[in-house]
């Protein structure tokens, strides 16, 4: 009904202006709605439109966040507390495991793209002496590394545009820290932890694997 309203809306709104577009104007609103709405349906509306296949779609949060902020009343304190009740609620299970996942390849990726930073301010000379010539200690494909950059950047211009919003008011961290302090948030804290670590074992178990040996000739 309210698609169809629109329609009808924007078929009059283009026969006074063909240059109007009533749905494009109207999109911050429904970006804003959808990101801060407490309702159930839109909650489930958002998760649908942010997952697919189990991998989280940091392009579209970032278009919504950008479409939002153009609405004079979005808050990014409004965004963020629908979201962490529905995290940690007693049905948030599936939805636990799907963030655990993209938070260990956040993680991950923000831990190698320091390291390569820091790799790439140490003076030429130096290089020499670390393994790989990737500051990282652990040998990664082309296709890798720039999946792993692009998804730092894009994390990064999202942080932005949460803390560049209007309307944010730091005392939004104080229920963030108290719900934060709950069991089930502290147990999510842990299973990140625990997947981050396995990950980086696990690429550095294979640099050793891949690590020529050196065999010393018998004495004779």
């Amino acid at each position: 009904l309210i698609l169809r309203s629109l329609t009808v809306l924007e078929g009059l709104a283009l026969y006074a202006d063909p240059n109007f577009k009533v749905l494009a104007a109207s999109y911050p609103y429904f970006a804003k709605r959808l990101l801060t709405d407490p309702n159930p349906y839109l909650r489930d509306a958002l998760i649908e439109l942010l997952f697919k296949d189990g991998k989280f779609r940091w392009n579209r949060l970032e278009n919504l966040l950008v479409q939002g902020k153009q609405d004079r009343d979005f808050s990014a304190n409004e965004a963020l507390q629908p979201v962490l009740k529905l995290l940690l609620g007693p049905e948030g299970e599936e939805l636990r495991t799907l963030v655990i996942k993209e938070a260990i390849r956040v993680t991950e990726a923000i831990t190698i793209g320091t390291m390569v930073d820091t790799y790439n301010s140490i003076p030429a000379p130096l290089k020499t002496f670390i393994p790989n010539g990737n500051g990282i200690g652990t040998p990664l494909t082309d296709a890798e590394m720039e999946s792993m950059m692009e998804l730092r950047q894009q994390v990064s211009r999202i942080w932005g545009l949460l803390r560049s919003s209007d309307n944010i008011d730091l005392t939004i961290l104080q229920p963030i820290v108290q719900v934060l302090q709950e069991p089930e948030a502290r147990n999510l804290g842990g299973r990140v932890f625990g997947g981050i670590t396995q990950r980086l074992a696990a690429r550095m178990l294979q640099q050793v694997l891949r690590s020529p040996t050196t065999v010393r000739a018998p004495t004779v």
